[in-house]
């Protein structure tokens, strides 16, 4: 048995490098299966479909806070909910609109 009998011994493929990149492909991973799951909405909590026409009634100010995060990607020009949403912020003192966009 010679000085260097460590390499005589079978080769299994984990080096140093090797388990620092399968650690760093486990972590983004997880972080990437978190992320997914953060982006879908919890089943049960929302409905399947969210209405955009107006609301039969008028919004609680809790409601609108909701409807608001809801309805982020519509725009409250083409959206009736959102922009009974809107006002309902605005009137409730929530919400200050920016008058430097509001037309003429």
């Amino acid at each position: 048995m010679g000085f260097d009998w460590w390499r005589d011994g079978e080769q299994d493929d984990m080096s140093a490098q090797a388990i620092i990149d399968r650690v760093a492909a486990e972590w983004r991973a997880a972080r990437e299966r978190e992320r997914s799951l953060a982006e879908q909405p919890v089943a049960g909590m929302w409905p399947t479909g969210w209405p955009h026409e107006a609301p039969e009634i008028p919004l609680s100010v809790t409601e609108a806070h909701l409807t608001m995060q809801r309805h982020r990607a519509c725009r409250t020009d083409q959206c009736p909910r959102k922009s009974a949403a809107r006002q309902t912020l605005i009137d409730a003192g929530r919400m200050k609109p920016d008058t430097s966009r509001e037309p003429r």
